[in-house]
């Protein structure tokens, strides 16, 4: 029996789907439409993991930005920078790094088309009507569509997520500033090493990566709250470690703030943002869609059909997504801890930062059997 599957999206989530899909032998249908992808996806040990068990990780190590510690700093008194907690991660042999999002999905998007039963349309899907034996998908230019298995990646706020929730009261928007330089005295500060530098009203993220095959540097910050203007660096320091003249992308992350939702209705199955939004303050989207996708290619192995994916995944995967909402939640806390919170906060990172991440980071972190 042919095996036909119609995909919502075109970016990260979308592709990798249409990827492992593929190469089980399904025909598939997938409204690209417009999609932006901007600077980079921090690449976890549990993502890189998953990644392997998805790709020949030789194909993709060009594009592939290592890091070997992690750094966590603040202006002292003094106005200088105080380390409050330094993680080896070569010693502790964590694979963690960082790949720009066009490579990883061009990559995806290549393996993908490889097969001759990938149909890309280019519109975007505007509403979805379910049937009794079918349903009809109308895009914007007025085109129906009709289609029984479906895989909704069109993100947090695409129509998919409508269609199965029906709201998305739950759903919190997170403002995150973010930039990229190609300065090579930038990069030089930044490479193989994690920075995050803790602010009166949010942090800084720092790290090297490559973008358009070119060695660079990703800036992010994150405000307190949404409120939060990015800050003026008058300090010499600050200012050497974050060029001044950075033109600063304003995006917002959205996330779950709410009870569990359900991720499937009348055959369509919710996969990326679109189904789980977790806090950003652990870098663990991108990684948690790579987990998914590698334990979704498992059950395609072991010659699972479409349903009993859904119904799997659903047992599964949603243990890890609570867990990962609510650590991802109290990291963000922590970094943005105020008044004597603060005082805490670095006197507990400088004293036992080890153990005190390590209880947070290691769930996380922990690389899923996919055999």
């Amino acid at each position: 029996m042919k095996k036909h599957l119609t995909i919502i999206g075109g970016g990260f989530s979308s592709w990798i789907a249409t990827s492992i899909f593929a190469d089980s032998g399904y025909s598939i249908d997938i409204f690209e439409g417009k999609n932006e992808s901007f600077g980079s996806q921090q690449i976890t040990p549990n993502g890189w993991e998953a990644l392997s068990n998805l790709i020949e990780l030789r194909n993709i190590q060009k594009y592939f930005e290592p890091f070997y510690s992690i750094y966590i700093k603040k202006l002292n008194s003094n106005n200088n920078l105080e380390v409050l907690y330094h993680q080896d991660l070569v010693e502790q042999n964590y694979n963690y790094g960082s790949i720009e999002r066009k490579s990883i999905i061009s990559f995806f998007k290549k393996n993908a088309l490889k097969k001759n039963t990938i149909k890309i349309i280019n519109s975007n899907v505007t509403n979805i009507i379910s049937n009794y034996k079918y349903n009809e998908l109308i895009d914007d230019k007025g085109q129906i569509y009709k289609t029984n298995l479906m895989i909704g990646s069109d993100g947090v706020d695409g129509i998919s997520r409508k269609f199965v929730i029906g709201s998305n009261n739950y759903i919190k928007k997170k403002k995150i500033y973010r930039t990229i330089s190609f300065k090579e005295s930038a990069y030089n500060l930044s490479k193989t090493i994690l920075q995050i530098l803790l602010q009166e009203n949010g942090y800084y993220v720092i790290y090297p990566t490559i973008i358009d095959n070119k060695k660079a540097t990703n800036y992010i910050f994150v405000p307190q709250n949404n409120e939060t203007e990015l800050p003026t660096l008058n300090n010499k320091i600050l200012s050497y470690l974050i060029p001044e003249d950075l033109k600063w992308k304003t995006t917002y992350a959205s996330f779950n703030d709410g009870d569990k939702t359900s991720i499937y209705k009348n055959g369509l199955f919710l996969f990326g943002d679109a189904a789980f939004a977790i806090p950003p303050h652990t870098a663990q989207a991108g990684n948690q869609i790579l987990e998914d996708a590698a334990y979704i290619k498992k059950l395609l192995n072991a010659n699972y059909d479409f349903y009993e994916i859904v119904s799997m995944f659903v047992k599964e995967r949603y243990l890890k997504k609570d867990m990962l909402a609510k650590k991802s939640k109290m990291v963000g806390e922590i970094l943005n801890a105020q008044n004597i919170t603060k005082y805490l906060r670095d006197y507990s990172l400088k004293l036992n930062g080890n153990d005190l991440l390590d209880k947070i980071l290691s769930p996380i972190w922990t690389t899923e059997s996919y055999e």
